[in-house]
C-alpha cells in the first residue's frame, strides 16, 4: 500500500508540473558560451532590443506587438467568442519549433502582452540559438543562418488562409514571398524592415486595389481590381468590411440616391469564404442606377479594419467624382 501511495504521489507531481510549466522544452544541446549571461535559453523578448535597438522600435510600431493588447482585438475576442486557435496566433510559441507542422500554433503562457514578438519568429527549438539570414558565432544569443526566415511559410504558420490564397496566385509561382512585400528592405544594409506593412497601413491596402468608374447607359458600374495583392483582397478573413459608397446628389446638392454595397462583409466566425473577397487578379463589380435627371455621383470604396467602425473610421481606399449623362 505504501508502494502504491508513492507512485500515486509521484504521477500527481508530475502532471501538476506539466501544466504549470506548459509546452516542455527539450534540454539545451549546445552549451552556454563563456562570458555572456544571457543565453538562448533565458532569453526573453526585451533581451533583443539591447542589441537591435532599430529592429526593435520597428517592431514596437508593427500591429504584431499590439497582436495580443490591442483594444480591438480583445473586443473581437469577446465578439467572437474565445476561439483557440484564434488565441493562439496572437501570442504564439516560436512558430520555428515545428514548422512542418500542420497543427495550430500553440499559445505561450507568459508574456501575451508582447503579442507577435522577436522570439515568436526567430527562436529555434532544441535552445540551438536564433533564427537569422546569417552566423554569427560570437554574438551571445549565437544567431543561426536559416533558410525558412524569408519563406512564405513561417507567415503561413499563422496567416494560413492568405498563405493558400498566395499559394493560388502567380505570386507563389514568380517566387514573390510574403516578406517580398510586407518586409521591404530599409537602410544601406538592406535588411529587411520590421513594420510588418499591411492591413493596418492605409499605402499598402491602397496599392493593393484600383477602382474604375464608367456609365454603361442608365446604370455605373463600379469595379474594383485587386492588380497588387498577392492573396485575396482584403486578405484577413474575419473582421475586415470592404464596401462601395455611391452617392448622387441634384445640382442644389441634395442627394437623389445614397447606396452602399458589400464586397466583403462579416459572416458568423469561421464562416467567411474566399467569394467574399476579391482573388489576387480577379474584378469584382456593382452597378448602381444612374438618376434622372443625372448630375455626378461621388465613389467611395471604403475600409474597415474591424465590423463595427462606422464610416467615418473607415479608410477610404480610393474616391471619384464621376460625371453622369442621360442615356
Amino acid at each position: 500500500m505504501p508502494v502504491r501511495i508513492a507512485l500515486a504521489t509521484t504521477c500527481c507531481l508530475v502532471v501538476a508540473a506539466v501544466l504549470v510549466l506548459g509546452r516542455w522544452r527539450p534540454p539545451s544541446r549546445v552549451p552556454p558560451r563563456a562570458g555572456h549571461s544571457v543565453t538562448p535559453a533565458s532569453l526573453s523578448n526585451k533581451d533583443c532590443r539591447d542589441c537591435h535597438p532599430d529592429v526593435w522600435q520597428e517592431w514596437e510600431r508593427s500591429g504584431h506587438s499590439k497582436a495580443w493588447a490591442n483594444v480591438n482585438v480583445q473586443a473581437a475576442f469577446r465578439f467572437f467568442g474565445y476561439d483557440r486557435k484564434c488565441l493562439s496566433c496572437h501570442a504564439a510559441e516560436p512558430v520555428q519549433w515545428d514548422l512542418s507542422s500542420d497543427q495550430p500554433v500553440s499559445l505561450r503562457q507568459e508574456d501575451r502582452d508582447s503579442g507577435v514578438n522577436c522570439l515568436t519568429c526567430h527562436d529555434l527549438a532544441n535552445d540551438l540559438g536564433v533564427a537569422a539570414v546569417r552566423h554569427v558565432a560570437e554574438a551571445p544569443c549565437r544567431p543561426v543562418q536559416t533558410v525558412e526566415l524569408s519563406k512564405s511559410r513561417i507567415c503561413g504558420a499563422c496567416h494560413d488562409a492568405i498563405y493558400d490564397d498566395w499559394q493560388a496566385s502567380r505570386y507563389a509561382r514568380e517566387n514573390k514571398s510574403c516578406q517580398s512585400c510586407h518586409m521591404p528592405t530599409v537602410g544601406e544594409a538592406g535588411r529587411r524592415g520590421h513594420v510588418f506593412l499591411g492591413g493596418h497601413d492605409a499605402a499598402t491596402v491602397r496599392s493593393g486595389a484600383r477602382m474604375i468608374c464608367r456609365q454603361e447607359g442608365d446604370e455605373l458600374v463600379v469595379a474594383i481590381t485587386n492588380h497588387a495583392t498577392g492573396h485575396n483582397f482584403p486578405g484577413e478573413r474575419h473582421n475586415r468590411v470592404l464596401l462601395i459608397e455611391v452617392i448622387q446628389r441634384e445640382e442644389t446638392g441634395k442627394i437623389a440616391l445614397s447606396r452602399q454595397t458589400l464586397v466583403k462583409g462579416v459572416t458568423p466566425f469561421r464562416g467567411e469564404t474566399t467569394a467574399e473577397q476579391i482573388k489576387a487578379g480577379a474584378t469584382f463589380e456593382a452597378r448602381f442606377p444612374v438618376v434622372d435627371p443625372p448630375v455626378e455621383a461621388d465613389v467611395r470604396l471604403l475600409y474597415r479594419l474591424f465590423p463595427w467602425y462606422t464610416d467615418e473610421q473607415s479608410l477610404e481606399v480610393h474616391r471619384e467624382l464621376i460625371p453622369l449623362t442621360a442615356p
